[in-house]
């Protein structure tokens, strides 16, 4: 089977496994596609997300001619890396006009992100970190579209710029955002759910230690739950260590499939319903 992917960095997988495996992966949802147009189902997608201010015209040309493809969608955000941080403000600038110049050239931009906090590697001040994330929600806000939030050792302090950036006229929608490759327990979870949040899990799913995390995809909602792979890491037990690709995500489907006591047809269907109900 061919599943969704709500999360994969694919030009790091042509970079770790090449152009050639990149493009076969991509035959292969192209033709997932195409037969479940034919029987009326909804089609597997694939999300790339942005990483820094200036990659969503490097990405574009890397999947012409695919970047409208119907399985294809692209994001576009600024992860906390130091040099981001140096400027948020301009990272912010660049970012919102890398995204106007691909509306443009008529290639859609179905999400903001991926932004957030990490406090893992800690590239930067929380404050500046907090300046970044907290502009990519508001921007996501004003476009309309979903934010992708990265979130690591720093659950507290995402809650509270999620909460800070809802819309104080009831009037607005608020933007929806998507928790990627989460990486807490079972509490966390239930926070970001209540604040109306989706939650997608990655390959760390299988590995061993994973008790919480396996608590935490128990709890979520089936209307709110994905799966992704973070390819080119994260790579699903028993592969863990190598690169990743969208082709490696079938063994985390079919844990969270037995974990969640479903059949793998009905989780594959409803985790592309999720990604189509966000990014559509």
């Amino acid at each position: 089977m061919i599943f969704t992917d709500s999360h994969a960095h694919l030009s790091g997988v042509a970079e770790e496994l090449g152009a050639a495996s990149l493009d076969a992966l991509l035959d292969d949802y192209a033709a997932a596609a195409e037969a479940d147009a034919v029987e009326g189902l909804p089609a597997p997608l694939l999300l790339d997300p942005g990483t820094e201010p200036d990659d969503l015209p490097k990405r574009i040309d890397l999947l012409r001619p695919r970047a409208r493809a119907r399985y294809l969608r692209l994001a576009a955000g600024v992860w906390p890396s130091a040099e981001s941080l140096s400027s948020p403000s301009r990272s912010l600038e660049a970012l919102e006009g890398a995204i106007a110049a691909a509306s443009g050239a008529g290639v859609r931009v179905a999400a903001v992100g991926e932004g957030g906090l990490d406090y893992h590697h800690m590239e930067a001040s929380k404050e500046a970190q907090a300046e970044l994330f907290a502009g990519q929600l508001g921007l996501a806000s004003r476009l309309g579209l979903p934010m992708i939030v990265h979130s690591r050792e720093a659950a507290s302090d995402t809650l509270s710029l999620i909460a800070a950036a809802r819309p104080d006229d009831e009037s607005r929608a608020e933007a929806p955002v998507l928790i990627h490759c989460f990486g807490y327990g079972p509490d966390e979870a239930r926070a970001f759910l209540e604040l109306g949040c989706f939650v997608s899990f990655a390959g760390n799913l299988t590995y061993k230690g994973s008790g919480a995390l396996r608590e935490a995809l128990a709890l979520v909602p089936e209307d709110r739950i994905l799966l992704e792979t973070d390819s080119p890491y994260m790579n699903p037990m028993p592969k863990r260590g190598r690169p990743s690709s969208p082709a490696d995500i079938g063994r985390t489907y079919a844990l969270a499939a037995e974990l969640r006591g479903v059949p793998l047809e009905a989780l594959a269907d409803t985790v592309s319903r999720n990604a189509r109900k966000l990014f559509d």
